[in-house]
């Protein structure tokens, strides 16, 4: 997506962005639900939200700018070897086995 504007390429890769975001922000509330004690869900998302989305988000949007300013859209190769150094962690994943409460 960071390497071209030709706005066919960018009508097909966005909604994949979408959807990919979308699946992501889906599991999160079901572990959520799942690992969570009902009564710490509302804690338990505001933390995810703040943290996991919102502080990440931001300190993310404020270290890319110098990597776009060097590299261009190339920077964005950055971003993916972010994205790829995380898929180890996957490995992690379990299903719950205990009900939470």
């Amino acid at each position: 997506m960071a390497e071209t504007a030709w706005l066919p390429a960018l009508a097909l890769i966005e909604p994949l962005h979408g959807l990919t975001f979308a699946l992501l922000h889906l599991t999160c509330m079901r572990l959520l639900a799942q690992c969570v004690p009902r009564h710490l869900e509302a804690t338990a998302l505001t933390i995810y939200g703040t943290v996991g989305i919102g502080i990440a988000t931001a300190l993310l949007t404020i270290a890319c700018g110098p990597i776009f300013e060097r590299f261009g859209a190339h920077g964005f190769w950055a971003m993916a070897a972010l994205c790829a150094a995380a898929l180890p962690l996957t490995r992690t994943l379990r299903e719950p086995t205990a009900d939470p409460e």
